[in-house]
């Protein structure tokens, strides 16, 4: 691990929400109906300045919902979204713009990940290679499936896209494996300075990432979808098993889900979050679910 890291700052945001039964999340204990915010960040750092990591809904999962097969999706989990709660709208609010952004990391294509993205044309996309190979090569029935609808995802993805593959470059840096970290999970620093890493979780989403951020006081492991709620997780439930229809890879879900208890018990002090879980709403003041 670079020593004496370069500190960032981030802002935690959540742009919607879709609802679905409980007991897919917690197959023992679950009840009635959940909402399922669409949590994002804002990144700052010091030198490569604004990051967004996903964008939440937008209210053009509305419209791309209106028609089969999208229409699937809309049905699914149907999403709640008002104008001033997308990501443009709150960046807005704090006074930033679109081209004041650097770069926007893509954790995974699927709607509620992504549906913000066509507000931020221009912009260099960080994402996994076989994510978005996946997500171009898809239509249809087989796009629904996989949690991706076609309508919002930029025309020009592959010529902004910066991939994370093995030894490639982003923002000017090769990433590397840490060695200092658990075996079962792969960290890749973005910038060379130990500010930001990004982890690869299998399993949910074909080359979902997660994130790692060291602020001045304490390190956040945004783990995405790795995971729905982390009571359920710290437990050992994994969701009902009805989701293997659309999981990219069940076993390596397991996979990743193990790897992350292992990360807990080898560094206890981080915090670790998951986009949709309640916990995460914490650290999120203007949320009252």
């Amino acid at each position: 691990m670079v020593s004496n890291p370069t500190t960032v700052n981030y802002r935690l945001f959540a742009s919607g929400y879709c609802t679905a039964h409980d007991w897919i999340v917690d197959p023992k204990n679950g009840r009635g109906k959940a909402r399922f915010y669409a949590v994002w960040l804002l990144i700052e750092h010091p030198r490569h300045g604004l990051y967004v990591f996903d964008t939440g809904y937008a209210t053009r999962f509305l419209e791309a919902t209106r028609h089969f097969p999208d229409k699937f999706y809309g049905w699914a989990t149907p999403a709640f979204i008002k104008n001033e709660e997308t990501a443009l709208a709150q960046l807005a609010q704090a006074g930033i713009k679109p081209s004041d952004l650097s770069g926007m990391i893509i954790s995974h294509f699927h709607a509620d990940h992504v549906a913000g993205m066509l507000d931020f044309p221009k912009i260099p996309v960080i994402c996994h290679a076989a994510a978005m190979e996946q997500v171009l090569s898809v239509k249809g029935f087989g796009a629904v499936r996989h949690g991706i609808l076609k309508a919002l995802i930029p025309s020009d993805l592959r010529e902004r896209a910066r991939v994370i593959t093995e030894g490639s470059v982003v923002s000017e840096k090769a990433l590397m494996r840490n060695p200092d970290e658990p075996s079962s999970l792969q960290f890749q620093d973005l910038f060379g300075d130990g500010s930001v890493e990004l982890a690869y979780l299998p399993g949910h989403a074909r080359g979902q990432l997660g994130i790692r951020i060291h602020t001045a006081d304490h390190t956040v492991f945004f783990a995405t979808d790795a995971a729905w709620r982390k009571s359920t997780w710290e437990a050992g439930i994994l969701p009902n098993p009805t989701v293997k229809l659309f999981f990219d890879d069940w076993a390596a879900y397991k996979a990743t889900y193990l790897a992350l208890l292992n990360y807990l018990q080898t560094f206890p002090t981080h915090r670790l979050l998951f986009t949709h879980c309640p916990e995460t709403l914490t650290h999120i003041p203007s949320i009252n679910p």
